[in-house]
């Protein structure tokens, strides 16, 4: 049976341990293993069979689906984990999926409102942005960081280090070995640039969308001298016709 405690509600077969901090409106359903230090926000939905072990922050009014292990010791031989795992609020994570503690003095962590399908790998100092979608199995290297609004189609994978850039898409089946700039289209094994996300662009209500082959002056405008750092939009998406 359930238990209620101040609007939370734990199925009593749920195992938590060492500080495991719930909010309001927490369901935490049958058969969950949660290992603290843990904090949990508001109105978030672990489903069952969930492993969870902390260091990691739970934001608000996240769905976590059946059978996903979060917090996990990073597949790397010489790494420790060392970091935290940071989820943020509304994101989706769906059933298998593993993601793994940062290392050093690097965080894991997993912005706003992204939708992550099922069994998917995120792999130790990943970093996602905010909006972003993963289709099932795909795979994201250690230390790859996704920006905002991009798409991964379904089984990629990409290489350790790797950026996405914002507003990306990257076809099914693909295996990113580079950098992928922000708004163009790649697929294939190597993934290479084939075209400009223009359904992105017109959602976003751009002006003046590029057209040729103009990548690697489009993409100049953008990337800033390290690579690591996130990719500057602000150009492009406050160029968005008046009432868009």
């Amino acid at each position: 049976m359930d238990s209620n405690n101040a609007s939370k509600t734990i199925h009593s077969t749920a195992i938590l341990e060492n500080e495991v901090h719930v909010a309001e409106g927490v369901v935490i359903e049958p058969y969950c293993h949660i290992v603290g230090p843990v904090e949990i926000g508001k109105d978030t939905k672990i489903s069952s069979f969930c492993y969870i072990r902390g260091p990691a922050k739970i934001g608000e009014r996240n769905r976590i689906n059946p059978n996903c292990v979060i917090g996990t010791e990073p597949e790397s031989r010489d790494a420790k984990p060392t970091g935290l795992i940071i989820i943020g609020n509304d994101n989706t994570i769906s059933e298998f999926t593993a993601i793994q503690r940062g290392t050093g003095d690097r965080d894991t962590e997993i912005g706003n409102n992204n939708f992550i399908m099922d069994n998917v790998h995120i792999s130790h100092d990943n970093k996602l942005g905010n909006n972003v979608t993963i289709a099932p199995n795909v795979v994201l290297g250690g230390h790859t960081v996704v920006h905002d609004g991009a798409t991964i189609g379904i089984a990629s994978s990409t290489h350790q280090f790797s950026t996405i850039g914002a507003y990306s898409m990257i076809g099914m089946n693909s295996t990113v070995t580079k950098d992928v700039p922000p708004f163009t289209t790649v697929f294939g094994n190597p993934a290479k640039i084939r075209k400009w996300n223009v359904y992105q662009m017109k959602k976003l209500g751009m002006q003046n969308i590029p057209s040729g082959d103009t990548y690697e002056k489009y993409h100049s405008q953008f990337v800033t001298d390290s690579r690591r750092e996130m990719l500057d939009i602000s150009s492009i998406t406050d160029s968005r016709e008046s009432g868009n």
